[in-house]
């Protein structure tokens, strides 16, 4: 294989990985957006912000459970 050949596939690896990126990006994004939506029209009383809540949520959601 020439030069040139790896070159162009390195180039078209590139490319799709950076559309996938892409992609990947505008889907958390609008999750992001979701949630928001979700948590602001909420009518429980929420002791985090937007932020922190889309955190926890990210991270699994799941609370630490406290010894009773």
């Amino acid at each position: 294989m020439s030069h040139d050949d790896k070159a162009r596939k390195e180039a078209i690896r590139q490319h799709f990985i950076a559309k996938h990126q892409a992609r990947k990006a505008a889907m958390v994004a609008e999750w992001e957006d979701n949630i928001r939506e979700q948590i602001e029209g909420s009518p429980v009383e929420t002791r985090m912000t937007i932020e922190d809540g889309l955190a926890f949520l990210k991270a699994g959601g799941e609370r630490k459970s406290r010894a009773h």
